[in-house]
């Protein structure tokens, strides 16, 4: 097989110094990247973001440009105005087709210009990226989490007609496909109709994301880590949470991530200021300050209604801190009910959460279960050769 020698990152998200605020896939890619680039690997990153810029971070060369809709205001106002008849339809599609092809020929004179040659190159799902990789780089398409998944089956509203067409077309026209679950591998299929795709976990770096020796813990701490949003669940812990304090008047309940509008509804709408004070939001907080506040966690919960997969939950389960999920399929793949997790309804989260306050034999069995899971089947390494195997496989 062909060795492996660089590979382009084409993204609309990549977590880095000029670009920190990021969701998921952005955090996966950082990860991926520099992992490769351990390996002996050289990676390029074509980000799509809010402004221009290059730097390089951990070995990591990214060059960004400005979202092309964002930088053209004729443009933006052609596709907000097509977008909203039907009968213009076609134009509307056009002009996410053209946006792609502006991104491709960017990417042909930025190559050209540094005398990149690329092995193989990947790009997510969303807004169907792939159309944008020049002919000659065989490529991958992993699925992080596309507009019509989210649309389709996780009830996101007001979904942008060209980012579904482009994602479709994008498919239809891409062999090599990598799902990140058996669940986002079945809804894929539903969707988009791929063939033979290539089953690749997320993984996250065990020996980062670790217990921390003598941190002190929060005793009766609730913690949730996320968006903090009503898809992630947010109000059924919150309406667990007011239950919980009936019993444990203690107990406190903590949010790591973008808070929204939260603060303000809670301080309108709750009018126990027991229940308000007990409440902290730290908003979005770096890796390191992650583990750091997971350590401090007595139990961490996963309400969310809908979930391709979590690499936060990895992360929390690598910490060895007692999860619990709410029944979806992805986090069913992972979590093993009283083994390495607690599965929970919309109705039970506060029994669960109860459960585990009180029995410190079955807190501190599932605590260690999901560190050795992690370390077994879901630790970077594992993904990230898979992954190397799978680009010499495409090439």
């Amino acid at each position: 097989m062909k060795k492996i020698k660089r590979v382009l990152i084409l993204t609309r998200e990549f977590k880095c110094s000029a670009y920190p605020k990021v969701g998921g896939t952005g955090v996966f890619y950082k990860n991926l990247s520099s992992e490769l680039v351990k390996r002996g690997i050289s990676v390029n990153v074509f980000l799509i973001s809010k402004k221009n810029f290059d730097i390089e971070e951990e070995g990591v060369k990214i060059h960004s440009i400005k979202d092309i809709f964002k930088a053209n205001p004729f443009l933006e106002l052609l596709r907000s105005f097509t977008g909203r008849f039907s009968f213009l339809k076609s134009w509307h599609f056009n002009l996410y087709k053209l946006e792609k092809e502006i991104i491709s020929k960017r990417i042909k004179n930025w190559s050209q210009k540094n005398n990149y040659h690329f092995d193989v190159a990947e790009t997510h799902d969303f807004e169907g990226m792939a159309l944008s990789i020049p002919t000659q780089i065989p490529y991958a398409i992993r699925c992080h989490g596309s507009w019509n998944v989210l649309k389709t089956y996780f009830g996101y509203k007001n979904v942008s007609k060209g980012r579904i067409y482009c994602e479709k077309l994008a498919f239809n026209i891409s062999k090599n496909i990598i799902t990140i679950s058996q669940y986002n591998e079945k809804i894929n299929k539903n969707l988009f109709q791929i063939q033979n795709p290539k089953l690749i976990y997320n993984g996250v770096d065990e020996k980062f994301y670790a217990p921390i020796q003598n941190t002190t813990l929060l005793p009766k701490s609730i913690f949730f880590l996320g968006n903090v949003s009503y898809e992630k669940g947010a109000d059924t812990l919150l309406n667990s949470f007011i239950k919980i304090k009936e019993r444990y008047p203690e107990a406190t309940l903590h949010f790591i991530g973008n808070p929204n509008h939260y603060p303000a509804t809670i301080s309108q709408n709750i009018r126990s200021s027991d229940i308000e004070n007990s409440i902290t939001f730290y908003g979005n907080k770096s890796s390191q300050e992650i583990v750091e506040l997971i350590n401090k966690a007595e139990v961490v919960c996963f309400p969310s209604k809908g979930e391709n997969f979590s690499l936060s939950l990895l992360e929390v389960m690598a910490i060895q801190k007692p999860v619990i999920c709410s029944e979806i399929d992805s986090f069913k793949e992972i979590i093993k009910d009283s083994v390495n997790g607690l599965i929970a309804n919309e109705d039970n989260f506060h029994e669960k959460i109860s459960l585990l306050f009180e029995d410190n034999n079955l807190k501190n069995t599932i605590s260690f279960n999901a560190r050795t899971l992690i370390e077994t089947e879901f630790c970077i390494d594992k993904m990230v050769t898979k992954t190397i195997d799978y680009y010499k496989e495409i090439i």
